[in-house]
């Protein structure tokens, strides 16, 4: 015989569903739809601040790589904080399989990080064709890759430009690839998060931390009416980690990354800041864990 206080329990579990279910089925789908956004809305609202690191180092002896056990290492003793690689082989995800990068992205999912693959849109030069290729390549090629990172993002403020990164933006959600993230290098006009051009888009790119009425966005054609969740900041050439910066920019954006890497447009030796990972994440995981 059934306990009494048992099937009460079950009624309490189960009839709260049942009504749920019932409300969802006389619910029409625009009106599911707005709710089931709402209810996103909410959750992101909430998440921490994370890391998103583009890590444009060639793990080489894979298993023993220091840069990419040094992150690994992080991620697992500051488990909290959310933590984005991308990784780019070639610009994109090259012409062949590298099972280098095959075990490097599965060893960065195992400690908990979310892996994206690189695609540049060339500031929306590149044919649609070619960008979806490399989606498609990446996908094929790395199927255990998460999201997209569109680099060199267009930025112009015209509704062309806001059109084209949202297509592409599409055909990725399309294909089953979250986060899309879309860094145009740039100031970014408010009609890409409006166009819904990315997941998150990275609002500042620089040798400098951003200002915090430029963060703010707010102003007509700005971004002040779309949330934390969907911005990030990169900051490179740093000798330190500028703690009072960082919370100051994570009252604004929900991914941040710095590093010492340098950049000088002008010397081909430091054209690329990403190409090691940052001697800051340390003290910008604490931060972030400690929420100080």
């Amino acid at each position: 015989m059934l306990n009494r206080h048992w099937c009460v329990l079950v009624l309490a579990t189960l009839l709260p569903a049942l009504h749920h279910h019932i409300t969802l089925g006389a619910e029409k789908p625009d009106a599911a739809s707005r709710r089931q956004k709402a209810m996103e809305f909410h959750l992101r609202a909430q998440e921490k601040t994370g890391v998103i690191v583009p890590l444009y180092v060639y793990p080489a002896d894979v298993h023993l790589n220091k840069t990419y056990n040094r992150l690994i290492d992080i991620k697992r003793r500051y488990e909290t904080v959310p933590i984005w690689v991308i990784v780019n082989p070639a610009s994109g995800p090259g012409t062949e399989i590298d099972a280098n990068y095959t075990k490097a992205i599965d060893r960065l999912q195992g400690a908990g990080c979310v892996v994206m693959g690189y695609v540049s849109t060339s500031y929306g030069q590149r044919k649609r064709q070619d960008v979806t290729g490399h989606i498609d390549q990446w996908l094929t090629m790395y199927p255990r890759i998460q999201g997209i990172f569109f680099d060199e993002m267009i930025y112009e403020d015209t509704e062309t430009g806001a059109a084209y990164q949202a297509d592409l933006n599409r055909y990725a959600h399309e294909h089953g690839c979250w986060p899309t993230v879309a860094n145009p290098g740039a100031e970014t006009p408010g009609r890409y998060f409006a166009a819904d051009a990315a997941d998150v888009i990275v609002v500042h790119e620089g040798n400098d931390w951003p200002q915090e009425k430029t963060l703010k966005g707010d102003y007509f054609g700005g971004y002040s009416d779309y949330p934390p969740f969907t911005r990030a900041v990169l900051v490179h050439s740093q000798t330190q980690c500028d703690v009072p910066s960082l919370q100051m920019t994570r009252k604004y954006v929900r991914w941040v990354y710095v590093t010492e890497g340098l950049f000088k447009p002008d010397d081909p030796k430091l054209a690329n800041p990403w190409d090691r990972l940052s001697v800051h994440l340390e003290t910008l995981c604490e931060t972030l864990a400690n929420g100080k």
